[in-house]
């Protein structure tokens, strides 16, 4: 049986695809044509691109994750990219033989032909709007502006292709896709149709830059698994006024009744704002998302947590005993005052099999892959990382350096920009 994400992708690849598929028999088969070719499929995959910003939970689901998705939606886009800035490159050459006044006048950003102009802010507008997502330390308001960027770049675009060949059932399609890809994302995503409303009830504050949100459900609470994350909006309370953006963070409880909560720790100004948060707060859910904890297998495990990245670990913990002989590896830069590890140790004196370890380490991972080597079936166990993603990295490479089979390894970024 075929997996619902190897549909998925094969839907999305051929949409991309279509637009130019349904031109290619009109095209000369010559370097022109080749070059009108390269425009068509390079609009297709971005304008399906933005498909892959809407977070839909069964929409990421059969996509294999957020993150997948998101890694999709950046390929697609840097592709198309890539395609169009071809697309002037190849029909300027096709005019080589003529003179190289006629090539130059064709690439000029100063040529003031409407047709050459559109084309060119197009191309600077998909440039800017990339050139953000490989920004992790832009501020994320910054980031979001030149991100949509890539929307205004897409109309341009579209415009540029309707002056250049007028209306086509291809430019139709391009049109809808981005029309409704755009609708979607801000109706449901960034104002939060549809999202599910809740309240704080309470804070606590596990160590100096976190803080523990637990929230109450306000209607129908938000079905979710432990180890899965939401994306969540603090609007007003009281005595405090949110950000109002979405922002994920892993779920660290859910009780039976509906109510669960989240750690935040104070990295940007959004989250550091939160440390601030009082009861009464109204809050925003969407989600829910991730499926690193899912579908494990009853056998031993490794969990290798660092830093705020112990949270996804702690909800198991929170909600099941453990079944299977499972080592946590919590790693982290505190020397005192460890944010919840009097608690983790507390579940280890109370399950057999359940063993923690905590590692205070700088950005030299060498301790943690002494304390791993020392273990005996490393290539037998099941490891789940979650953490920093140059940690998950350094680790992941590591214990493949060690032959633990590629399968054996999970873990999952949601540090994205959503």
């Amino acid at each position: 049986m075929i997996k619902a994400s190897v549909v998925t992708k094969i839907v999305i690849i051929a949409t991309a695809l279509l637009p130019a598929l349904m031109v290619i028999s009109s095209l000369p088969l010559n370097l022109y044509g080749f070059g009108i070719l390269s425009g068509w499929l390079g609009m297709g995959l971005i304008s399906v691109s933005l498909l892959l910003m809407i977070r839909e939970p069964v929409w990421t689901a059969w996509f294999g994750g957020l993150q997948r998705m998101y890694q999709w939606h950046h390929n697609m886009s840097v592709a198309g990219y890539g395609l169009l800035l071809t697309h002037p490159l190849i029909l300027a050459s096709s005019y080589y033989e003529v003179d190289l006044d006629t090539v130059w006048e064709y690439l000029s950003p100063f040529n003031p032909d409407i047709l050459n102009r559109m084309g060119w802010i197009g191309l600077i507008g998909f440039m800017l709007g990339l050139a953000a997502s490989f920004s992790l330390r832009l501020p994320y308001s910054w980031w979001r502006r030149l991100h949509m960027l890539l929307v205004v770049a897409m109309l341009i675009g579209l415009g540029h292709i309707w002056i250049a060949s007028g209306f086509s059932v291809s430019l139709t399609i391009i049109l809808l896709i981005t029309v409704v890809a755009m609708s979607w994302r801000l109706v449901r995503n960034d104002y939060g149709a549809g999202s599910f409303p809740y309240e704080v009830s309470t804070v606590s504050h596990p160590s100096e830059r976190i803080t523990e949100v637990m929230l109450r459900p306000l209607a129908k609470p938000i079905s979710i698994a432990q180890g899965q994350f939401v994306n969540a909006a603090f609007f007003e309370g009281p005595l405090f006024q949110g950000c109002g953006e979405f922002h994920p963070y892993t779920v660290s409880k859910i009780a039976e009744d509906g109510s669960l909560s989240l750690s935040v720790k104070a990295l940007g100004d959004c989250t550091k704002h939160i440390q601030a948060l009082g009861p009464g707060v109204a809050v925003r859910l969407q989600g829910p998302y991730g499926i690193f904890l899912l579908g494990r297998p009853s056998s031993p495990a490794v969990w290798i947590a660092g830093g705020i990245g112990v949270t996804p670990f702690l909800a198991m913990l929170r909600s099941h005993l453990v079944t299977q002989k499972t080592d946590l590896v919590y790693v982290h830069r505190e020397p005192e005052q460890v944010p919840y590890e009097e608690e983790l140790r507390a579940y280890a004196t109370d399950q057999a099999l359940f063993h923690v370890h905590s590692l205070a380490m700088e950005k030299d991972p060498t301790p943690l892959f002494t304390w791993l080597a020392n273990i005996d079936d490393l290539n037998e166990r099941q490891i789940y990382l979650c953490g920093p993603p140059l940690l998950v990295e350094k680790v992941t490479d590591w214990l493949q350096e060690q032959g633990v089979p590629e399968q054996q390894i999970h873990f999952e970024q949601f540090d994205f920009r959503p």
